[in-house]
């Protein structure tokens, strides 16, 4: 669930007229979001205490210490009477409310599953992860449970698969709850693009296909992950980029980065958020003091409300 610039979500509201348990978090204090472009022009002004990463055309946005939804206009189209939320996929979101249950809205700001859940994920396969008590099971767009809380732990579906654990170990099922790859990874993430990375009880890291066939990857690239044909390695303290045969296509040289998304990825560079294209320039200059990857065509950048150079554009 979203936290934005660090630290958990507390109070918040069933309406947007109920705003009891608002509070101003002290990491909020001096920082300022906004989001800008691909080319790195500002796009909406840095005004909100957090904000999130756009999806599906709304992005999550915290003010007066509550989350609600903007467009990508910058337009507020669901006042801010969160506590916590999820992302919009499949034009609906999970909420929670300042009774700490968790429901879901649609893009109206409708609340279309009531508040009941003691936690809740995004929707993806027309299935949203829910937990009851101390386990989690799935629901369809209607709020129905279509596959049982008994599961300790589960991420999202994709590619028609969710991890789930058993008995400590992780699996997939189908949207019906039907086990399709046998409970025996150690880590298991969902599927993109046909493929899940997955830790296999014996240590090696690689990924697998919808049916469970299993590939390596050289044992020095354990937990890197991999997205656009780059993965960020670290060697010897700095940060580089290396392609699918374990060679450096971007040398080490910044102090932390993520993975590509839309061409870019956020690098940081002398205490300060930038990013790069896929031959490593430096296309969006480091002067931001948090941000997150590129979404939807935009990226959430973070400035101290005293910071001029990185309010400049």
């Amino acid at each position: 669930m979203l936290v934005g610039c660090g630290g958990g979500e507390e109070g918040g509201g069933d309406t947007a007229n109920d705003t009891s348990g608002a509070h101003t978090d002290p990491a909020d204090v001096g920082k300022q979001w906004g989001y800008i472009s691909w080319e790195g022009k500002l796009l909406i002004e840095p005004k909100f205490e957090r904000a999130s990463s756009f999806s599906d055309g709304f992005a999550a946005i915290k003010e007066g210490g509550l989350w609600g939804f903007i467009d990508k206009t910058g337009a507020v189209v669901i006042k801010p009477a969160y506590n916590q939320v999820g992302q919009f996929h499949e034009q609906m979101a999970p909420v929670r409310s300042h009774r700490w249950k968790w429901g879901y809205v649609d893009t109206t700001g409708n609340l279309v599953i009531k508040f009941q859940y003691d936690d809740a994920k995004d929707f993806y396969d027309d299935r949203a992860a829910v937990k009851v008590g101390e386990k989690w099971g799935f629901i369809d767009k209607t709020g129905k449970v279509v596959i049982e809380p008994t599961y300790t732990e589960v991420k999202n579906f994709g590619d028609g698969r969710a991890p789930v654990v058993v008995e400590g170990k992780w699996g997939y099922i189908d949207t019906d709850g039907k086990m399709k790859i046998e409970p025996q990874y150690e880590t298991a993430d969902s599927f993109v693009d046909g493929v899940a990375e997955v830790h296999t009880k014996d240590g090696q890291f690689g990924v697998i296909d919808q049916n469970g066939n299993f590939q390596n990857r050289q044992s020095f690239q354990s937990n890197v992950a991999y997205a656009e044909g780059l993965a960020p390695l670290k060697k010897e303290g700095d940060w580089g980029y290396i392609d699918e045969k374990g060679d450096f296509a971007i040398e080490p040289r910044f102090e932390d980065a993520q993975k590509f998304s839309e061409g870019r990825a956020l690098v940081k560079l002398n205490s300060r958020y930038g990013f790069i294209s896929k031959s490593g320039k430096l296309v969006i200059k480091p002067k931001y003091f948090e941000a997150l990857s590129f979404s939807d065509g935009r990226a959430a950048v973070c400035i101290r409300s005293n910071d001029a150079d990185a309010a400049e554009e």
